[in-house]
């Protein structure tokens, strides 16, 4: 059993035992039949790994080639574009699609549009969070101030849907780079897994081109839920076989944040359980 299993058997059990309901609550949430799409919550749940292993579950399959690509249209190609997603092959927006208006075949100005924005002064230049970010982690680590944020007050409205992950830290300590994520809201049964694991690839890419050790990556969610119609899965995953964890590498070669790509990424030997098909609350 890999360490992500043993802490999301953990979070799993934590909200069926001891999470509360929103049904007294009206939700905006719904199902595709229109019914209120209810979930069971804590608040303030994280994990927290030492990243000698991927952070990804084996109880399940989890899409880890679509969860890379969507994190590299986020912070390398910084769209928000459908035309972008599905030239990639990743359809977990569709849903979320606009479609009339300034924002039209869009998520809106949400995820890689924030990303892309030039709003950092560098050298008398004016640059997006991500370059900012590499910049800074290179040439000022002793920082305190290494963050970027998705939640932009003057954009919120027009966003399809606001950011879950809308929030990173990033630290460095010993010449090891650390990553603290920051989650308004993590859907236990289809985003958290998908989650965690980009922003782990993310953060080993950041590391190897700054030329750092990996450090622990802490993954704290405001509201760790789990919607009604999935808990009875979900059950049944955790209390499923699990496998030990696969190995994740990267291309040693690259050395610039903007030269990898999926093909530089390798999970050898993931033994997983079946795919599960939770239903999609919008």
């Amino acid at each position: 059993m890999s360490q992500f299993d043993i802490q999301y058997k953990a979070l799993v059990e934590r909200i069926i035992n001891e999470g509360v309901w929103d049904k007294d609550q009206s939700v905006r949430t719904k199902w595709e039949d229109g019914t209120p799409a209810y979930t069971k919550s804590v608040i303030s749940a994280q994990l927290h790994f030492d990243n000698t292993e991927p952070a990804i579950l084996s109880c399940k399959r989890v899409a880890w080639k679509t969860a890379i690509k969507e994190i590299l249209l986020f912070w390398q190609k910084k769209s928000n574009s459908f035309e972008d997603f599905h030239k990639e092959n990743v359809h977990i927006w569709d849903e979320w699609e606009i479609q009339e208006g300034d924002w039209k075949g869009t998520i809106g100005p949400s995820y890689g549009y924030q990303m892309g924005q030039e709003v950092r002064k560098l050298n008398g230049e004016v640059v997006d969070q991500v370059d900012y970010l590499l910049h800074q982690l290179k040439h000022n680590p002793s920082s305190r101030r290494h963050v970027t944020s998705l939640w932009n007050i003057h954009d919120l409205d027009e966003m399809a849907l606001n950011p879950c992950v809308w929030s990173t830290q990033w630290i460095v300590k010993e010449d090891k780079l650390h990553l603290i994520v920051q989650q308004r809201s993590g859907d236990v049964a289809l985003g958290v897994p998908f989650n965690v694991l980009q922003y782990q690839v993310l953060q080993m890419m950041f590391a190897q081109v700054l030329g750092y050790e990996l450090g622990t990556l802490t993954f704290n969610i405001n509201d760790a839920h789990i919607y009604e119609r999935h808990i009875d899965a979900i059950e049944k995953q955790i209390n499923g076989p699990t496998h030990d964890a696969p190995s994740l590498t990267l291309n040693e070669e690259i050395d610039n944040f903007y030269d990898f790509s999926l093909d530089d990424i390798r999970i050898e030997n993931y033994k997983h359980e079946g795919t599960i098909n939770f239903e999609v609350a919008i």
